[in-house]
């Protein structure tokens, strides 16, 4: 082989591996999305804003959401097993992905929406906390991994929520229903949460 063709297949290659580094270190690009969302989100300790964008790739199967669900009784009916909520969460297959404005995005790991009288209710959790500067503060982030996103949403898919940082979720038996408590200063509110077309 010549020095200028060996030259040119080695460009090719290296080339050829960078692409594929590229592409795989980026999920959220590759897969589509059936629901996206835009949201202003507001750190109220502070007044800032941040743009938040969710892509929402698939919902999460009833087998999923049980699975969850036990861990969370777990924890709930044992409190030194409360991380292992995230880490329940964390063996799920992506449900889509959160992305804050200039920072990396955050895999969604849980995807379920409910009718409401006004609309729905879209619940998206990750395993990790998502990084809201001064939200960290004074927090039990060291404690509890989970991030929860709740958006109420109307018909036609604009509303608000809220962003619960460093969060443990807890059952409640005699309601049957999820409680979550913000173990951060405050939660995130989202605003002028928007479907995007």
């Amino acid at each position: 082989m010549s020095k200028l063709r060996n030259r040119q297949w080695r460009v090719a290659t290296a080339v050829g591996i960078t692409l594929v580094m590229t592409l795989g270190a980026m999920p959220a690009m590759a897969q589509k999305s059936i629901e996206q969302y835009k949201g202003n989100a507001i750190v109220q300790t502070g007044g800032r804003a941040s743009m938040v964008e969710i892509n929402i790739y698939r919902w999460s199967s009833d087998d999923e959401r049980n699975e969850i669900l036990e861990s969370i009784k777990e924890a709930t009916e044992d409190t030194s097993l409360s991380r292992h909520v995230a880490q329940t969460l964390r063996g799920q297959k992506k449900t889509g992905y959160a992305f804050l404005a200039g920072q990396q995005g955050y895999p969604l790991r849980y995807s379920r929406e409910f009718k409401t009288d006004k609309g729905r209710q879209v619940i998206l959790a990750t395993d990790r906390p998502v990084s809201f500067g001064e939200v960290y503060q004074h927090s039990k982030l060291g404690d509890f991994d989970v991030t929860v996103i709740l958006l109420d949403l109307d018909d036609s898919g604009n509303g608000e929520g809220i962003i619960s940082v460093g969060t443990e979720v807890l059952w409640n038996d005699e309601t049957g229903k999820l409680e979550v408590s913000n173990t951060t200063s405050q939660p995130v509110k989202l605003g002028n949460v928007r479907m995007l077309k």
